[in-house]
């Protein structure tokens, strides 16, 4: 074979073995890239290499990490028992936002810089529920339902004591307001027949009540001890009376 013969030959071979091994292997292969991928595993990596997205298997259940270029956690999302999980978290790789499927509905939770939770709303099988916090994580107020399906607020200083109450009874609005110490010095209640106030002393003993009654107005005055001592009233007549009591509660004159 001549020499020009045998390079013509050559050359057509390794045409021939480049499109049989690596052309038609190539097409094949990105056929089946465009189709379906199968794997635990799948790491995504930067062009310095640095792994910024892995898709992988947690527990049976599928997951999501996304990483920035320093190569902490910023994203992840993922599967439980309830349905999906999203966390998300700030540059230096602390958890700031968690969002989960629950039994009765999602929850949301925020964090701070921190890391301390500093929001939280939750979906219950009452209704929705919004909880906010201070910086340092402590319960600072409450929204919610309560068990008969009416509203409540409820707010706490400092020192996790509850100070201010908000709710709804069978006739109406009501509020409850307590001292630091948690002693309730203060109510509004929206009663059968109107309004109603009371004071107490720092102690939470009552002090005084205001209200409305079926007649009309009426205010008693009570002592350290918690004892009626004189009240106003107004009678069925439509007359204004006053009554008198001795300090252990018991009636010692009235007008009229």
């Amino acid at each position: 074979m001549k020499k020009f013969e045998r390079i013509f030959l050559y050359s057509m071979l390794a045409i021939l073995f480049f499109y049989v091994f690596l052309v038609d292997g190539n097409v094949e292969s990105q056929g089946v890239i465009q189709e379906e991928i199968r794997a635990r595993r799948i790491v995504i990596v930067n062009d310095a290499g640095q792994e910024v997205v892995d898709l992988w298997v947690y527990k049976d259940d599928g997951a999501i990490s996304i990483l920035n270029k320093a190569g902490n956690p910023v994203a992840i999302i993922g599967a439980n028992k309830d349905g999906g999980v999203m966390s998300l978290a700030n540059k230096t790789g602390t958890p700031v936002v968690a969002i989960t499927a629950g039994e009765y509905s999602g929850t949301m939770r925020i964090y701070n810089k921190d890391g301390n939770l500093v929001v939280s709303m939750f979906g219950l099988e009452g209704g929705g529920t919004i909880g906010t916090h201070n910086k340092d994580g402590n319960p600072a107020a409450v929204m919610g339902i309560d068990k008969d399906d009416n509203g409540m607020m409820m707010i706490t200083n400092k020192n996790k004591i509850p100070v201010i109450s908000i709710g709804i009874n069978e006739s109406g609005g009501m509020m409850y307001i307590s001292n630091k110490d948690g002693k309730p010095v203060a109510s509004l209640i929206d009663s059968e027949h109107g309004g109603m106030m009371s004071v107490s002393n720092k102690a939470g003993t009552l002090a005084a009540v205001m209200g409305a009654n079926e007649y009309g107005g009426a205010k008693f005055l009570y002592n350290k001890d918690g004892n009626a001592v004189a009240g106003m009233v107004v009678g069925e007549d439509g007359n204004g009376g006053i009554i008198v009591f001795n300090k252990d509660g018991k009636v010692i004159g009235s007008l009229p």
